[in-house]
């Protein structure tokens, strides 16, 4: 599924993603819907901004 040499960086695309998809949720009154988008927006930003794996390789 991901690159073996990159890993998601779940506190930069996690936060970033609650407060989109809470935002778009408030602003179409639907708490459900802002649910949804948080956790697919921060997924999808942790995996985007993947912080690469330090190896011992050079």
């Amino acid at each position: 599924m991901t690159n073996s040499k990159s890993l998601p960086n779940w506190k930069i695309g996690v936060w970033p993603g609650i407060a989109l998809g809470m935002g778009l949720g408030v602003t179409q009154h639907n708490l459900l819907l802002g649910i949804a988008l948080s956790v697919c927006l921060g997924v999808a930003l942790s995996y985007a901004l993947a912080a690469t794996r330090k190896t011992g390789e050079a």
